[in-house]
């Protein structure tokens, strides 16, 4: 199968291929064969479009589509028997399964839309899941619901290969963790908000695990990214967010002690099978050593701060007199962790020559600056110069890192020392 090459790549492949004639390794014609081969791909890549930019398009259809068919049926629910209800749920899923399946895998001929068909099916198999709870008053504990859904596209993303079911798994069960935590929570609304951003902090730090384990094996390797972008993405998000003024800072909460343990295993089993399997590229070390070091950190933060415990004894307490006892971490804690989370990512990005890590690092890097700025000088400059001092920070910043970004990601392509 061959890859879909990119300008950067062309460039280097045109300049090592020059380098293996010199050296003898392949002649002149097997050079501009190989040229030619990658050529032709970019060509049709300009010619009709990028092809991110066409699973992007059949992506957009596919959700569209999926919600026309949501507004169509509750505009008429009224009207439409519960034998019409599930023909048309049972229907539109079969049909997306089946075309695009058949597209994908059988044809073959058109892949990026037979793959859009086929996670318009598991969208609308989620929406039949709260349509039919509904037509038939089924009283059930409504995280079910994603849970469920999830559970359901996770082995077809697996069976089939797709990134995109794979992180519709994700996302569906995401909102499950943020749906069922709430009922592990003792006197949720005496908690404060830090526990719960806390807790997807971990989860986002368990994805990022399974992402490496995945990208470690080569069968797997193709279904890493959903895993990789989702979990550094809300793990950064999550510490940005603890950075701000909260009424109550825990960081962790009693209830919610079987996710602690859930995630420590995940964790455990994800990092110890990574560094046992083969294929892990470069600094690999210090990628698996930043996520198990965050992640214990994080861990512990959580318990030592966790409501719930008596501060003299240590023991899981119920009685609301200690109940709102425990370790209030202070605001400097929260962003000396997400410093390090920011720090570590894109010096990460670096070593491993990750455009991803570079660029996620330095975007978030960028929001901890505006969002400091904002706590700090709102109130102590007039408006007009905290607007215009505002305004040149954003120049000056955005082309300072603009020109760092660029030379950290010119460098990528530079042989290492």
């Amino acid at each position: 199968m061959l890859m879909k090459p990119d300008k950067p790549f062309i460039q280097t492949l045109e300049g090592e291929a020059r380098g293996w004639v010199e050296e003898g390794v392949i002649t002149p014609e097997q050079r501009d064969a190989i040229l030619k081969r990658y050529q032709g791909v970019e060509a049709a890549e300009e010619e009709t479009g990028p092809g991110r930019l066409i699973s992007v398009i059949s992506l957009l259809g596919s959700i569209l589509v999926g919600v026309g068919v949501l507004l169509f049926i509750a505009s008429n629910w009224s009207s439409i028997p519960n034998a019409g209800k599930l023909a048309v749920i049972f229907s539109s899923m079969l049909t997306s399964y089946g075309a695009g399946y058949y597209l994908r895998h059988e044809r073959s001929n058109f892949p990026r839309f037979g793959a859009s068909l086929i996670l318009l099916g598991s969208l609308i198999f989620g929406a039949g899941i709260f349509l039919i709870a509904q037509m038939y008053h089924i009283a059930v504990h409504y995280p079910n619901g994603p849970l469920l859904w999830g559970l359901f596209v996770l082995p077809l993303a697996y069976v089939l290969g797709l990134n995109t079911l794979l992180s519709l798994a994700v996302i569906d069960l995401l909102i499950w963790l943020g749906m069922e935590s709430t009922f592990n929570l003792m006197n949720y609304f005496y908690s404060g908000y830090s526990s719960f951003i806390a807790l997807f902090l971990q989860a986002g730090l368990v994805l990022w695990a399974l992402g490496l384990l995945h990208r470690g094996i080569k069968s797997l390797s193709h279904l890493a990214a959903p895993y990789l972008s989702v979990g550094l993405f809300l793990t950064l998000l999550s510490g940005y967010v603890l950075t701000f003024e909260f009424s109550q800072w825990h960081f962790g909460a009693q209830g919610f002690l079987p996710y602690y343990a859930g995630f420590a295993v995940i964790v455990i089993i994800s990092l110890s099978l990574y560094i046992i399997k083969g294929d892990k590229g470069k600094h690999w070390i210090a990628e698996a050593t930043f996520v198990a070091a965050l992640f214990i950190i994080v861990l512990i933060s959580s318990v030592s701060s966790m409501k719930g415990i008596d501060p003299m004894t240590g023991r899981i307490t119920y009685d609301y007199s200690t109940y709102k006892q425990g370790i209030h971490m202070p605001r400097l804690a929260f962003n000396l962790l997400y410093a390090i989370q920011v720090i570590g990512v894109i010096v990460l990005g670096y070593l491993k020559r990750n455009r991803a890590y570079v660029n996620l690092g330095l975007l978030f890097f960028v929001l901890e600056v505006l969002g400091r700025y904002f706590d700090m000088f709102y109130s102590m400059l007039p408006r007009s110069l905290f607007f215009i001092g505002g305004g040149l920070l954003l120049l000056v910043g955005g082309a300072l890192l603009e020109k760092k970004r660029r030379k950290v990601l010119a460098s990528f392509n530079l042989e290492e020392d």
